[in-house]
């Protein structure tokens, strides 16, 4: 007696591709792991600011050694985000980003047992290098996966929790006390590995493939035996259509590289970068050294003040700038409206007016109100910034635009930012008018963004809304 053919059913789909629709409750649970990570691996810096003077005390270091700490992670950020644009399309994201988390946790254990300097050095690089590739591709990620109609939720959360383990971080200072700092670190260590391993349960499709019901449309299960089964893969049809997708890749690859050019070459795109740079060098400057700042030129000691300070500077003000720049984003018709450009360099004007004014203050409440102001007002800048950034190129190249951000910013931002402090501190006495010269710096930023619109005027560029366009032609009319 013959045994009946075997059937299976096979899923096809219009790319020749077989991909899953991911589970919106295991994107929603992978989003909070995500956005408890991206604050996690933010308590060493809020460690670093907060506990300066004790940290310098017990390793014996001078302000620049200690400076060298933030400027030796923002080296090692910069080769990360090199490296990161050229593996991120090669490697598997899931393991990459999991090992590049063990080992950021790792990195930390240095502080923990108070090494040698040069070894904590090598920390510092070490976790620079490899955090940068969680702080880039988690935003990345959520423009990805996200629930649609959540998107501006989940980004907001990841992009939060950032500033919710900073102040953490900044917080343990104030709950265990100065001289316990380096249990900070073991706290992230052990918090992140514990969800790492949440990361590694997760499928790897939840990371690398995506599925998108506009671009793919599923084909209705049928059943073959396995006669038909042998007859589909020797079809001739299927050779034909995998040359024409391979000869489409390649082309497609080839038009990339000519853009890619383009938006290197693109003006308003790289003054906006430096603009948001020299804002990131400022904020840097100022949170690495706020408590050092506090103690030197206020000589406040008390940590309760100091917290209390910080909070309301570094972390409410922020938030609520937040706020402010989406409201004014939406009264200018979003933050690709054509009144961006002009948005974002009033706010930044006024900021950088409270910013000067902090500077002369002696008095701690008057010193945290005005540079509160001028958080507020940068911060709301800030956020427009964003998006208006990537409005001036086409959207199917965010992600490399991503990458040539990052990488100007953390060589124009984070990587000098600390030594620039510190060999400002000896320079002006102690601390003195260091406000006042980083608000100086400020008005360059500011000239940036209005050399921008009058060139995006001049040369009829207007912001780019997501039209599809030429590939040759980088320039993009919306009206």
């Amino acid at each position: 007696m013959k045994s009946p053919n075997k059937k299976f059913k096979t899923v096809e789909i219009l790319d020749s591709n077989t991909k899953n629709k991911p589970s919106e409750d295991i994107i929603w649970i992978l989003m909070f792991v995500i956005s408890l990570i991206h604050g996690l691996m933010c308590i060493s810096q809020g460690i670093l600011s907060s506990c300066v003077t004790q940290i310098k005390e017990e390793l014996f270091l001078s302000d620049e050694e200690f400076s060298m700490f933030g400027t030796i992670n923002g080296f090692g950020s910069l080769i990360g985000s090199l490296i990161f644009t050229l593996v991120i399309e090669r490697t598997s994201h899931k393991y990459l980003i999991s090992s590049m988390l063990i080992i950021n946790c790792l990195s930390h254990f240095a502080f923990f047992f108070k090494m040698q300097y040069s070894i904590l050095l090598c920390s510092r690089f070490i976790s620079g290098f490899a955090s940068v590739f969680c702080y880039i591709y988690f935003p990345m990620w959520v423009d990805e996966f996200g629930v649609r109609d959540w998107l501006n939720f989940m980004q907001t959360t990841v992009q939060v929790s950032n500033t919710i383990g900073h102040i953490f971080g900044y917080f343990i200072y104030y709950l265990l006390g100065s001289k316990q700092w380096k249990y900070g670190f073991l706290t992230e260590i052990f918090s992140v590995c514990c969800l790492v391993l949440i990361i590694v349960i997760i499928p790897e499709m939840y990371y690398d493939n995506y599925y998108d019901e506009d671009e793919y449309d599923m084909v209705n299960y049928s059943e073959i035996n396995n006669e038909e089964e042998s007859k589909l893969k020797n079809d001739s049809t299927i050779n034909t259509n995998n040359n024409d997708i391979n000869n489409s890749d390649n082309k497609l690859r080839k038009e990339k590289h000519t853009i890619m050019k383009d938006i290197i070459c693109n003006i308003p795109y790289i003054l906006i970068n430096l603009y948001r740079a020299n804002r990131l060098f400022i904020f840097v400057a100022i949170d690495f050294w706020f408590s050092d700042y506090i103690q030197s030129s206020l000589n406040i000691y008390d940590p309760s003040k100091i917290f209390l300070s910080y909070s309301l500077t570094i972390v409410l003000s922020p938030l609520l700038g937040l706020l402010l720049g989406g409201i004014i984003s939406n009264k200018i018709g979003g933050p690709k409206g054509k009144h961006s450009f002009k948005a974002m360099f009033y706010l930044q004007i006024i900021s950088v007016i409270f910013g000067f004014l902090s500077n002369f203050q002696k008095n701690i409440n008057y010193f945290t109100l005005f540079m509160s102001f001028y958080m507020l007002f940068n911060t709301a800048a800030g956020l427009i910034s964003i998006s208006a950034s990537y409005a001036v190129i086409p959207k199917n190249l965010i992600g490399i635009a991503t990458g040539i951000y990052s990488i100007s910013v953390n060589l124009f931002g984070f990587l000098p930012a600390p030594y620039a402090y510190a060999f400002l501190k000896n320079f002006f006495e102690n601390g003195n008018y260091i406000i006042l010269f980083l608000m100086a710096y400020g008005i360059f930023g500011a000239f940036n963004l209005i050399v921008a619109d009058i060139y995006m005027k001049k040369e009829k560029i207007y912001i780019y809304k997501g039209e599809k366009i030429s590939n040759s032609n980088i320039n993009i009319n919306n009206n």
